[in-house]
């Protein structure tokens, strides 16, 4: 990796420093917390250090700086809907994804392979910003101060200290009898199961977040050379036979689909076939998307016009096929409702359809480079979107909506929302309401501090209702108007 990604000059001092204080915000706000502001406060301390500790890389031309910009924008947003929403699958999905798009931009990755390693490439990144900050904390050094003894000394208490509390956490955990003869220490150390002790959580928490900055600085101040791969020029039956057979079998599919809504191939529960098949019609069409991308890396420049031909005809049957799986996800939906796991997976198949249209129009202009970063940036522009939009939200208004018109609720199902929830099921009358409203989020401290949350105690205090009255739902079980659907 050296060759295509070479080591970068030391980095300013500024950099370990600012690092070491991310790490001890990180360790100090997030381990005890729900997220919420302690996010935020954690990802703008990251973002300022690499900013103001790192060496511009030279070698981005416009286009490129201004992709990177734009994934730097969605990135830092993702990160925010921490302090906007309360679900924690969300909230943890959209980190992940900031995450994730940091590292790529950090990376430079630009073509396919770089993007889809990105994780591989952050990762030796890490590992490789150590002995390069090391460098830096060598040459800072006052002279005739020797350094190798002090510093093998420090290395290794820093090594035994953490290895020595993670293990010692764990032995105290599983046999009393050592936690005892630790005596305060043990119950320091003692490891509760699902969770870790708050030290010792406050310690890995701070460690990888600290590292992870390094990683960051490390990719930002070099640049991975990620050359363009050698043109193929596979026979034409190698890569347009795939096509066409799949095309076949798509426009077969989607013939027996119209034959059945129009009654021609006798009638159907379409609430059925659309739970059994809408997973599956996702599946054929990321499948399709794998195809494609295979043929057009196997076109050579004289058979563009039959990629088009081949590639475009099969690209606009997928897109039939998205809007036939969207269809069965609507007819189902109109049956049993809308659950957190439907709006998902209807988001989902929305972002292919979007992927697939940009494919098209990346080969129409001759931009095929563009793609890895479109297709990138479009998945986190979606999941943002689906963030603001708020599925527990969303899921909960329209099951409202429904319940006024058809009498029908799973109560059960809206109380395991989050509070995002809380301001349509306000609108619900009694009993109802009490049956459907989340538990009350426990007392926070502030820089967990949530809007959605937030909100929701603001709606609870002013409907006069109270924890108690949420948490009891002593009268809730067997009552008529709670109606268990299918889930999935």
């Amino acid at each position: 990796m050296t060759r295509t990604w070479p080591d970068p000059a030391p980095p300013r001092l500024r950099l370990p420093l600012g690092a070491l204080a991310t790490g001890v915000v990180a360790a100090l706000l997030l381990p005890d917390a729900a997220p919420g502001l302690n996010v935020v406060l954690v990802a703008v301390a990251a973002a300022a250090t690499v900013l103001l500790s790192v060496r511009s890389r030279a070698g981005h031309d416009g286009r490129r700086g201004r992709l990177a910009t734009a994934l730097t924008v969605i990135s830092s947003l993702l990160a925010g809907v921490a302090v906007v929403r309360a679900s924690e699958w969300l909230v943890a999905g959209c980190v992940l994804a900031a995450a994730a798009l940091g590292a790529a931009v950090a990376v430079g990755a630009r073509r396919w392979p770089a993007v889809l390693a990105t994780g591989w490439l952050f990762g030796e990144s890490v590992i490789r910003s150590v002995p390069w900050v090391g460098e830096t904390l060598r040459r800072r050094r006052p002279r005739g101060v020797p350094v190798r003894a002090p510093r093998a000394v420090l290395t290794g208490l820093a090594v035994g200290l953490v290895c020595t509390v993670v293990i010692g956490a764990l032995l105290a955990s599983a046999d009393a009898g050592f936690a005892d003869l630790l005596g305060g220490f043990g119950d320091l150390l003692v490891i509760d199961v699902p969770g870790v002790d708050v030290l010792v959580a406050r310690v890995l928490v701070g460690a990888v977040v600290a590292l992870g900055v390094l990683g960051t600085g490390f990719a930002a101040s070099t640049r991975l050379r990620q050359e363009p791969a050698a043109p193929r020029d596979r026979h034409p039956a190698e890569w347009l036979t795939p096509l066409v057979l799949v095309a076949v079998t798509i426009a077969a599919f989607l013939a027996v689909e119209a034959g059945r809504l129009s009654g021609v191939a006798g009638t159907v529960n379409h609430a059925e076939r659309a739970r059994q098949g809408f997973g599956q019609l996702v599946v054929v069409t990321v499948l399709v998307l794998l195809l494609v991308a295979w043929a057009g890396r196997s076109a050579g420049a004289g058979h563009r016009g039959l990629l088009a031909a081949g590639g475009g005809t099969l690209l606009a049957l997928t897109l039939l096929l998205a809007v036939s799986a969207l269809r069965r996800l609507w007819l189902y939906q109109g049956e049993f409702g809308w659950t957190v796991a439907r709006f998902n997976g209807g988001a989902f198949e929305l972002w292919v359809v979007v992927v697939l249209l940009t494919v098209a129009v990346a080969w129409t202009v001759r931009r095929a480079d563009l793609l890895p970063r479109l297709v990138a940036g479009s998945a986190g522009l979606g999941l943002l979107v689906v963030a603001l939009a708020g599925p527990d939200a969303v899921v909960a208004a329209a099951n409202v909506r429904r319940y006024q018109s058809t009498g029908d609720i799973d109560t059960l199902y809206l109380s395991r929302l989050s509070a995002d929830a809380v301001p349509a099921l306000t609108r619900l009358p009694e009993p109802v309401r009490a049956c459907a409203l989340p538990d009350p989020d426990a007392e926070e401290p502030w820089y967990s501090w949530n809007f959605s949350r937030f909100r929701a105690q603001g709606l609870l205090e002013q409907e006069g209702l109270t924890a108690g009255d949420v948490a009891d739902r002593s009268g809730c079980a067997g009552a008529p108007v709670v109606v268990v659907v299918p889930a999935g």
